[in-house]
């Protein structure tokens, strides 16, 4: 078995969820799997109208230029590249450059590496996810 299967994917969505839920836009998450039935990408699509609302200087309704309000969706995506043990982070306004976060195959050390990042682009501070004592 791979680090990288349901478990894994479903560590990672549990701390990053609260930061889009954080980011209150009406985001909603989908994971995708590749041939293989491997992970391959998460994304979160928000509500672009809710989006800009939130976050006037993201200039999203510019960089859609004729298409706004037309767009039925914005997209912050985690692809994920298994085989190389990293996830490309890529967003929609500020134009910000992809991220780059290295993967370990924990997935309580990947998700809150990924949440951080995402959590930095949309501004929101949510509390460590803690795990009740056994």
């Amino acid at each position: 078995m791979s680090r990288f299967e349901a478990p894994w994917v479903d560590d990672v969505c549990r701390h990053c969820d609260p930061v889009f839920d954080a980011a209150d836009v009406g985001f909603v998450r989908q994971a995708l799997v590749d041939g293989q039935g491997r992970p391959s990408a998460l994304l979160w699509e928000a509500a672009p109208s809710l989006f800009l609302a939130r976050y006037p200087d993201s200039e999203i309704d510019r960089s859609y230029g004729d298409q706004w309000p037309d767009t039925p969706c914005l997209d912050y995506w985690a692809y994920l590249d298994l085989d190389e043990r990293r996830c490309r982070i890529a967003v929609e306004g500020w134009r910000y450059p992809e991220f780059v976060v290295p993967l370990r195959g924990n997935g309580d050390v990947d998700g809150g590496a990924v949440a951080a990042v995402f959590a930095g682009i949309l501004r929101v501070v949510v509390a460590p996810r803690r795990e009740p004592y056994r």
